[in-house]
């Protein structure tokens, strides 16, 4: 507590000055103590690593109470506290996933937000401020890299120079906003040691840019990155904050760094592969999920999947493209066996990666087209179709990962329901994760109640022999979901994150 002594006679204009500064110190004090105790905003930077390799990463602001402990979804990337306070470690076992990791640091203070770290295959480089100027870059001494950034204030633009030869193919790809969850739309350009722009791309993955350069000659080039809001407003210029990271890669030679996005767990889809010859997919016994990738190689292709399936079913069927990088305008249609249109998405040109609903419902020999729009074709237009069989159940969301409670009331988790394709079935609600001091009564789900559409778990606190207060909980947890008459239960979503990796913290 801080006291202050009071001169016994005081004029309007000293106190004034004197409450002032007064309320200045203690805001500073309160400011300084919050940021010191919460881990609210933490970040990471770099957000990932390559594998085999170890990261250090320092946190925002400052740290009085030190270590702190980690939890992380899969359980590969190894996390630790160093012996100085805000500095983090992870290490990366070489047989590590490539691709996202889920991290989240606590404390028996705070609760970090859940965070995204990837692993990759390529040497990973840190940025190195001040790079903002053409003719002063950060140099990237090999390739391939992948350099982890950030925008850090209005009006940051960040260069990193390569050496290229003549006819040399560099492959630059930002990601930000598409899975990193940066608010920025960002752009890439190449440029010369002179600020001559030669390439630039905005929005090749979403809102991530892309850009392939082929060198005109022998030189040192530039790879620009800057950023606009990812909601327009009225700001002129360019944008930039604590949350614009990202993290760019660059690729040189004949490398196809798409092809993962398509081929990802997927079968290809060989020609021909037409109305009157399609490409004829055997469905397996207790699988619903398929993928398969192909592309459209002549013009006004059209690539056709003939499946008989052998029940009643709730079929979903989503063309990507776009959003993996490729040209494609799809268009997708759902054909019975005579090639009768049953239904059709895409040819609007608005929805770009369309899905359909709820299709083939009855057993049968259906058919599934892919075509662009425009009839074009080529190599580059790619597609990924998945097919995911859905039967009628019950998912649920709450409103934030992160949830709070005090121990000396019950902490209420309102859990919002959704019945997918007129799901009558009651379903039982309940939440898996928490230590024995506390406990919670699962909830079950009717139709036409009040709990149809909503219900609340009621977490509490389990009476101590001796009839002390129960200390506070802190960790993970999920809210399982089990629909009457289905083997699997399914997990409640955040709807902040779009992810069940949620946190429970019951304050003592």
């Amino acid at each position: 507590m801080l006291i202050y002594q009071l001169p016994a006679k005081i004029g309007v204009g000293p106190w004034i000055g004197f409450a002032l500064r007064l309320s200045l110190v203690i805001a500073s004090l309160w400011a300084s103590l919050a940021h010191a105790q919460n881990l609210d905003s933490a970040r990471l930077l770099p957000v990932g690593g390559q594998r085999g390799s170890s990261v250090t990463i320092e946190l925002p602001g400052k740290f009085e109470k030190w270590p702190i402990s980690f939890w992380a979804q899969p359980n590969q990337v190894q996390w630790s506290a160093s012996e100085t306070p805000g500095k983090i470690v992870a290490n990366i076992p070489a047989d590590a996933n490539i691709g996202l990791h889920w991290v989240r640091l606590h404390s028996p203070e705070s609760i970090s937000p859940l965070m995204r770290f990837f692993v990759s295959e390529y040497l990973s480089v840190l940025e190195i401020e001040p790079n903002d100027a053409f003719a002063k870059p950060q140099v990237i001494e090999a390739l391939p890299a992948e350099i982890h950034g950030i925008l850090q204030k209005s009006g940051d633009v960040d260069h990193y120079q390569i050496k290229l030869s003549k006819g040399q193919r560099l492959v630059a790809s930002l990601e930000a906003n598409r899975r990193l969850k940066s608010p920025m739309d960002a752009c890439l350009e190449i440029v010369d040691q002179r600020g001559n722009v030669f390439a630039q791309n905005l929005d090749a993955l979403g809102l991530d840019p892309r850009l392939v350069f082929i060198a005109p000659g022998d030189g040192l080039f530039s790879v620009r990155v800057y950023a606009f809001p990812e909601a327009p407003d009225s700001t002129i210029g360019y944008a930039g904050g604590d949350k614009y990271l990202y993290r760019l890669q660059c690729l040189s030679g004949d490398v196809d760094d798409l092809a993962t996005g398509f081929q990802s767990d997927a079968l290809a889809i060989s020609e021909p592969s037409q109305r009157e010859m399609p490409t004829v997919v055997t469905l397996v016994e207790n699988q619903n999920r398929y993928a398969f990738y192909g592309a459209l190689e002549t013009p006004k292709d059209e690539d056709v999947l003939q499946i008989e399936t052998k029940e009643a079913g709730f079929w979903k069927i989503t063309a990507m493209a776009e959003s993996l990088g490729s040209p494609l305008d799809a268009v997708i249609e759902v054909l019975s066996a005579d090639n009768k249109s049953l239904g059709k998405q895409g040819e609007s040109g608005e929805i770009k990666d369309p899905v359909l609903a709820s299709q083939m419902k009855a057993p049968g020999v259906y058919r599934i087209a892919i075509r662009d729009l425009h009839g074009r074709f080529g190599a580059a237009f790619r597609y990924r179709l998945e097919l995911e069989n859905e039967f009628p159940v019950v998912l649920g969301t709450i409103a934030n990962d992160v949830i709070q409670g005090k121990s000396d009331k019950p902490t209420e988790i309102e859990v919002t329901l959704e019945r997918t394709h007129g799901c009558a079935q009651e379903a039982t609600v309940a939440i898996q994760g928490l230590g024995p001091e506390y406990t919670c009564e699962p909830v079950v789900s009717k139709m036409k109640e009040e709990s149809e559409k909503k219900v609340v778990l009621k977490v509490t606190a389990v009476p101590k022999a001796d009839g002390s207060p129960q200390v506070g909980w802190s960790g993970p947890v999920s809210i399982e979901i089990q629909t009457q008459g289905q083997a699997a239960s399914k997990q409640a979503n955040a709807t902040n994150t779009k992810e069940p990796h949620l946190w429970l913290r019951i304050a003592p």
